[in-house]
């Protein structure tokens, strides 16, 4: 068996030849000629650069040149020119566009385009560059380059100059390092992507000053290329501020956001990449090292020391909804302030200059005279921790271990209740509690602001149908103690629920168990 393989230009060779001996025929059929120049066909579609082209047509020996879109052949170029034909080799220079055949009689213009295969070659590429700056692409027939891709498909169609052999184009403001992707135009437009990678140009962090800083001051951020940077990103302050007092090629000069903590600062170009410092920015906060008297008598002077004090603008203390802001005296080493009436047993925690961020003691305040003592249990559920076999099965934010707000021991559990309306601090047991010598279960509440009058549901053992009430009584602990019976007298108790009943807000929960 014989096989016989063509190639693309054999292909639009012969389908040329085809129309020739077509238009031959036709001709021999017609019966006088109107003398003009007439343009019927041209081809190979899709031939390249410095293959031949034939353009057929009646009176074409009257053509003097041809125009094509960025060359021009005069006849004196022409391999082959007769009446009905002239051939040529298609110049480097040539693109697509419409052809323009010259003669004495005015110009004859092609109805469709002229379109060649054009093998587009990169030789080199510039190595680096600045968003903004040009980069020079080299090589060969870059003159049919229409589109450049860069990194994170930022495509430019748009370019300073092209020609033949070079393709300059802007760097985007938002490209990053990567290769470039080439796209063509001729009649099988290619994309490919380049071997060279362009490397983006980023700004980069040599100090930062003064280091620590406060908030709501200047911090001086040296370095090279920091016009580059459109946002400066302080740990923990979500919102990047993108904001400066100012900004030149060596230097950001930004104003410290009220929320910022000790961290890396990160700088994000216009691309969003980012770079970090190699040094964390310490932000200047008060410290605490110990609360005196400690417990203190009701509306007594507490004595705190520290560190940077005479940054705190307030002190809070548990159960007062405001901060005591006006001081017995104050400096850079020790508060003296009198403790509010009403205040209860907490930690305390200071407000800081033009921040919003707070300093909290380690050490929990405790007052004489406060509430007094509960019993110890003989069945623990919660003191400090879970007992007796009991876990957190909440599905209610929740914090086993707070010491922000305390009714006995050290710690005590933060509910937080979301806006979802029906959500549960859960203490199960899967073997349960035997209650036959128990008769009450007992727990203590604390509502925060925005709590006081809701109802708490005490769910026993899953019987969310016949939920225990309880009111909360806001800015004070209440204990509460439900006789058993009320709660359907489980044995065992597997799973007690302490659960919002439409409201959100925080409610503090501790000393739990069985009487």
């Amino acid at each position: 068996m014989t096989r016989t393989i063509l190639n693309k230009t054999m292909l639009r060779l012969l389908c040329l030849f085809v129309a020739i001996a077509m238009i031959s025929s036709c001709k021999k059929d017609t019966t006088s000629n109107s003398g003009k120049v007439e343009l019927l066909s041209f081809g190979p579609t899709g031939a390249k650069h410095g293959d031949n082209i034939i353009f057929i047509g009646n009176n074409l020996d009257k053509v003097t040149e041809i125009d094509l879109a960025g060359a021009t052949i005069p006849a004196s170029a022409f391999t082959e020119h007769t009446a009905e034909k002239i051939v040529f080799v298609i110049p480097d220079a040539a693109v697509q566009g419409y052809a323009t055949l010259k003669t004495p009689d005015g110009d004859v213009v092609s109805k469709t385009k002229v379109n060649f295969e054009v093998p587009v070659t990169i030789t080199s590429i510039t190595s680096e560059a600045r968003p903004g700056e040009n980069i020079t692409i080299k090589g060969n027939f870059l003159n049919w380059v229409k589109v450049v891709t860069f990194s994170k498909d930022i495509a430019e169609t748009t370019f300073v100059s092209q020609s033949l052999n070079e393709l300059v184009i802007k760097v985007p403001a938002n490209a990053q390092t990567g290769t470039l992707f080439i796209t063509t135009s001729g009649t099988d437009p290619l994309t490919f992507e380049t071997d060279s990678v362009v490397k983006v140009t980023l700004p980069s962090i040599t100090a930062l000053s003064p280091n620590p800083v406060k908030h709501q001051t200047n911090l001086t951020i040296t370095g090279t290329n920091l016009d580059l940077a459109a946002a400066v990103i302080f740990n923990g302050v979500a919102t990047p501020v993108t904001v400066f007092e100012s900004q030149s090629a060596t230097q950001i000069v930004v104003k410290v956001p009220a929320g910022a903590g000790k961290g890396k600062l990160t700088l994000a170009a216009h691309s969003q990449v980012t770079v970090t410092s190699a040094d964390d920015l310490a932000v200047l906060l008060p410290a605490i090292t110990t609360i005196a008297p400690n417990p203190i008598a009701q509306e007594g002077e507490l004595t705190i020391t520290g560190t940077n004090l005479d940054l705190a603008t307030g002190v809070a203390f548990t159960g007062i909804t405001a901060p005591v802001t006006s001081f017995v005296s104050q400096s850079a080493t020790k508060i003296v302030v009198k403790a509010p009436a009403g205040a209860l047993k907490g930690k305390i925690t200071l407000n800081v200059l033009n921040s919003t961020l707070t300093i909290e003691s380690a050490q929990v305040l405790d007052f004489i005279g406060g509430l007094p003592p509960l019993a110890d249990f003989v069945y623990a559920i919660y003191t400090d921790a879970l007992q007796n076999g009991f876990q957190n099965w909440s599905w209610a934010g929740n914090d086993f271990s707070s010491t922000a707000i305390v009714r006995q021991g050290d710690k005590s559990i933060k509910a937080t209740y979301g806006s979802g309306g029906y959500e549960g601090i859960t203490f199960h047991n899967d073997a349960g509690a035997a209650t036959g010598t128990y008769s009450k279960l007992e727990f203590s509440l604390f509502g925060t602001p925005g709590t006081e009058g809701k109802t708490m549901n005490v769910v026993i053992n899953g019987g969310y149908g016949t939920a225990y009430p309880v009111t909360i009584v806001g800015g004070e602990w209440t204990t509460y103690s439900i006789n058993l019976s009320a709660l359907g007298s489980p044995n065992p108790l597997k799973e007690i629920v302490l659960q919002s009943a439409g409201f959100a807000g925080v409610v503090y929960i501790d000393h739990v168990g069985l009487r």
